[in-house]
């Protein structure tokens, strides 16, 4: 089976790939050059999504899967014009790439973000939930767009099997997200009055979820989680991290603070996804796929380093695409 992989520079792509090697025939595709520290095990291709170049990997292929793990982040350092050009109308042409190419499986990584943050969230978000995040929040209308698009494409194109995976926060010692690079900083901010009750999924079992995804294509919108649920204030302690109590009212320009002296991009909206818990319930994927996180929150929060050996306020963050 020969398969194509869309941000393969990021640490969740490199942890698939190399699951995935042994066994199956990889190309793997993204705008930044593949990390120095790491080798692809196949072929790499430096390349927008929205560009020619991907036009012509697909012609020199034929993609059985095709697993679109590149979305853009909202905390990187791109302009939201790059975001939108990357994250919908990049996944727009993969999309019609793959009904060209006839691609059998498509695996496509969304986010738990896309539901919102808001105080009138049920306490357990299932798949059916509105996404509600682009009407507080501007800079997330790319991710939701693209989450729209890959639903339709599903319902659409039948024949192509697509999977759309929607997963808490990514944590692990490879993810260079927000939420990791605030932890490993050991200092993490905390909205006075409010301490919600947070998810996170391991690397590993979200590597292991994309997998099964792969090797088992049931179509279908699943979100994904992991072993349990955490308040905020628990998830920082068994970081090693301290937490900094900030007012509500000034938590926006706290945070712009934090961010310029830390080096962490700090997106605005994440501050409301510190005060309001957005749990899902990924019972639907448990049960499609035999999905059961191996990786404790507690233990994944303590792998995220040494306290000794992570650098403090004077960190420079390089965010991957998970």
């Amino acid at each position: 089976m020969k398969i194509l992989i869309t941000g393969a520079s990021g640490a969740i792509a490199r942890l698939v790939a190399g699951a995935l090697s042994p066994k199956y025939e990889l190309t793997g595709v993204d705008p930044r050059p593949a990390p120095s520290e790491t080798h692809f095990p196949g072929e790499f291709v430096i390349a927008d999504y929205h560009s020619r170049k991907l036009d012509e990997v697909f012609r020199n292929h034929h993609f059985d899967a095709v697993m679109h793990l590149g979305r853009i982040r909202e905390s990187q350092k791109y302009s939201p014009q790059y975001r939108f050009q990357m994250n919908v109308v990049g996944t727009q042409k993969l999309l019609d790439l793959c009904k060209i190419g006839g691609v059998k499986n498509l695996i496509i990584l969304s986010t738990y973000h896309v539901y919102g943050a808001h105080k009138l969230n049920p306490l357990s978000l299932t798949e059916s939930a509105p996404l509600r995040a682009s009407q507080s929040f501007p800079e997330l209308a790319d991710a939701v767009e693209l989450d729209h698009a890959a639903v339709n494409f599903m319902w659409r194109e039948r024949e192509i099997r697509t999977t759309i995976l929607r997963p808490t926060n990514v944590i692990g010692k490879h993810v260079r997200n927000t939420i990791c690079s605030l932890l490993r900083s050991g200092v993490c901010p905390r909205v006075f009055g409010f301490d919600p009750l947070m998810q996170f999924v391991d690397e590993k079992d979200l590597a292991r979820a994309l997998i099964l995804a792969l090797e088992n294509p049931i179509p279908g919108v699943f979100n994904v989680g992991g072993e349990g649920v955490i308040a905020l204030s628990h998830a920082i302690r068994r970081a090693e991290a301290v937490s900094v109590p900030i007012p509500p009212l000034v938590s926006a320009s706290f945070v712009r603070l934090l961010s310029e002296m830390s080096g962490i991009p700090f997106p605005p909206y994440l501050v409301e996804y510190f005060k309001y818990p957005t749990v899902v319930n990924d019972d639907a994927f448990r049960k499609a796929f035999g999905y059961v996180p191996k990786v404790k929150t507690t233990t994944s929060l303590r792998n995220l380093g040494p306290i000794s050996e992570r650098p403090r306020l004077a960190l420079s963050s390089q965010d991957e695409s998970v």
